[in-house]
């Protein structure tokens, strides 16, 4: 496991020394409630790793008390992250239909907690491109608890995000940090909005933070890569791409870092790798980067291949910075209207 930081390793400590209560997202088992936030604490340091941990916690919360509504909606979104990076197609699909199932599951058991709804919205933007209900969920977990931070953190990244309201998207986010200050995942999506709205200096304040709370992970460092190559700063993207722990991001950080350097064999070299150990799960990073090296035709075949494998990725393809190039090209449009984003 990825060590936590010491704030973040106190805070455990802390939280594990309480009683559950019905405010703890009802459940009368204490060893039930301690897995539970274990499973919080682990899904927070946002690594794959770390998700796999959370996974792990979150099934045992639900096997000592079944009916431990917020635990299901827990495994729910960390068992998505773990199908995200699953070794097959196959797996990936398969863990997907599961955190799908854990989410309803929750709201079965409690449809008078926001959680559940949190996490069914959260999945139903990249399993099932389903953005108006993953915006219906949302709202309702938000009426039934305005000021949750995991909801308004989902809200942001998988309803405002995708389809580019940056600033709407990042006011929740900083609600949301201020919720829970301590939640590196938190930070890091903040990073990654205002990255994306080309604040790039705010962008690198809160990835740094995220940092600061869990150096070990998977996409804060790819994130913050990017802000230097949008602003033609290969050479610092390059220095920091080494910091992810996730092959995939490593290995399209690399390349594109490269290419963007001019070493044209130096870029090719990853990028080949890439496809031949992830071409099943990281179709969108391969178009990101043909797309960043203006070979469209190639960019495009690889969309059509991360929408066949329900590629996370494509959440953000109306707004992805590594795609501007594509934007003149009527197949772009094709691609938003197989996602149901729209097309304008």
């Amino acid at each position: 496991m990825p060590n936590s930081s010491p704030i973040s390793r106190k805070r455990l400590e802390f939280e594990l020394l309480r009683p559950p209560t019905t405010k703890d997202r009802r459940t009368a088992s204490s060893d039930a409630h301690q897995q539970y936030l274990q499973g919080n604490q682990f899904f927070h340091l946002n690594s794959v790793e770390s998700f796999r941990r959370a996974q792990q916690a979150y099934e045992k919360a639900v096997t000592l008390d079944p009916a431990y509504a917020a635990a299901w909606a827990g495994l729910a979104m960390a068992t998505w992250w773990v199908a995200d990076s699953a070794d097959s197609a196959t797996a990936m699909a398969a863990g997907r239909d599961r955190a799908v199932a854990a989410a309803n599951k929750a709201i079965e058991l409690a449809p008078d907690l926001p959680d559940g709804y949190q996490a069914r919205g959260f999945v139903r933007v990249p399993v099932q491109w389903d953005l108006e209900g993953a915006r219906a969920d949302l709202q309702k977990a938000l009426a039934l608890e305005p000021d949750n931070p995991e909801t308004l953190s989902a809200y942001a990244y998988v309803v405002l995000r995708p389809l580019g309201q940056f600033p709407d998207a990042i006011q929740a986010l900083r609600r949301a940090a201020e919720l829970d200050p301590l939640n590196a995942q938190l930070w890091g999506r903040l990073g990654t909005v205002l990255s994306f709205n080309d604040q790039f200096a705010a962008a690198r304040e809160a990835f740094n933070r995220s940092l600061e709370l869990s150096p070990h992970q998977s996409f804060t460092p790819f994130n913050l890569g990017l802000t230097y190559l949008m602003e033609r700063k290969p050479d610092v993207a390059k220095a920091i791409n080494a910091r992810s722990t996730n092959e995939i991001f490593r290995l399209t950080r690399l390349a594109l870092s490269e290419y963007d350097l001019g070493h044209a064999k130096e870029s090719q070299q990853p990028l080949d790798e890439l496809i031949a150990r992830f071409g099943h799960s990281g179709a969108y990073q391969i178009a990101q980067i043909y797309a960043r090296r203006g070979d469209k035709d190639r960019a495009f075949d690889w969309l059509k291949r991360a929408w066949v494998q329900r590629d996370g990725g494509l959440v953000i393809v109306k707004v992805d910075p590594l795609l501007r190039q594509l934007h003149d090209d009527p197949r772009f449009a094709e691609i938003l209207k197989s996602v149901h984003l729209p097309v304008d």
